[in-house]
């Protein structure tokens, strides 16, 4: 026979919780002595305990594992491997959950870090009038975001014939009444010919000053936030209604790859 501290020594459980266990009906001694109501296992009960541990370590509570206990559950190894393989699941479920907090913030992090110190240069660039051929989306549209858009738009880009920079692609940011805005992914054009369902957009001629957002594209409204907040008051430089385009090159790898960049053109008066 084993006693309750025999127990908790080799468990490395305390005495009390053992105790608790027993109070509980959770898991109870096959012998109580009858003058020091001293508790006593049998060695055939060390099993079961360690399950018992090992359940309440995974985060299950006292009353699911009785209730195992009471169905049969706790001691059949078929019956109970489904039971952790769910809970597995759910570990997965959070870890993830708990990996996105850690992600956002350590953006946070960067983030304070970059308004800390960091400038970014801008480039004043005069660009001319130029044609976009490409498809368009806007804020009302229930197809989804901007990504989405040019994962429609990829598929079909060879369509569109009469490209003058065949390696750069654009995303037209097209500002709207009421805080609506257009977008449209596309290339520049002699725009003699629209593919069935693209459409055809005039940019205008405009000022721009140009920034270059390096890394995932989850983070580009990061990177507009310090262009308005931080880097064009630093440099004296005023926005201006018109279009913000973003530029697409050979540096664009990906739009999760950290490596990746695209230059951003935001309009500012001359």
């Amino acid at each position: 026979m084993l006693t309750v501290g025999q127990l908790a020594r080799i468990f490395n459980v305390s005495a009390k919780t053992l105790r608790h266990y027993d109070a509980v009906g959770l898991f109870t001694p096959v012998k109580v002595g009858e003058e020091n109501q001293y508790r006593f296992y049998s060695p055939e009960q060390l099993p079961e305990l360690r399950r018992i541990l090992f359940l309440r370590s995974m985060g299950l509570s006292i009353e699911i594992i009785r209730e195992l206990k009471r169905n049969g559950t706790l001691g059949d190894a078929e019956k109970l491997k489904p039971i952790l393989l769910g809970h597995a699941d759910g570990i997965r479920d959070e870890i993830e959950r708990q990996q996105k907090l850690l992600a956002a913030v350590q953006r946070m992090v960067d983030y304070i870090s970059i308004t800390g110190g960091t400038n970014m240069e801008p480039k004043l660039v005069k660009k001319a009038a130029f044609t976009v051929v490409g498809m368009e989306w806007n804020n009302k549209s229930s197809e989804g975001g901007i990504p989405q858009l040019w994962d429609r738009f990829v598929p079909r880009e060879d369509e569109i014939q009469g490209k003058l920079q065949p390696d750069i692609s654009y995303g037209v940011c097209i500002p709207g009444s009421n805080g609506d805005f257009s977008y449209i992914a596309g290339y520049e054009t002699t725009g003699e010919h629209i593919p069935n369902g693209m459409m055809t957009f005039a940019v205008p001629e405009q000022t721009y000053a140009v920034f270059t957002h390096t890394g995932s594209l989850s983070r580009l409204g990061e990177t507009m936030e310090l262009i308005y907040s931080k880097w064009l008051p630093l440099h004296s430089l005023e926005p201006s209604q018109g279009m913000d385009l973003e530029v697409y090159d050979e540096r664009f790898t990906g739009p999760e790859d950290e490596q990746t960049q695209i230059d951003l053109y935001i309009p500012v008066k001359p």
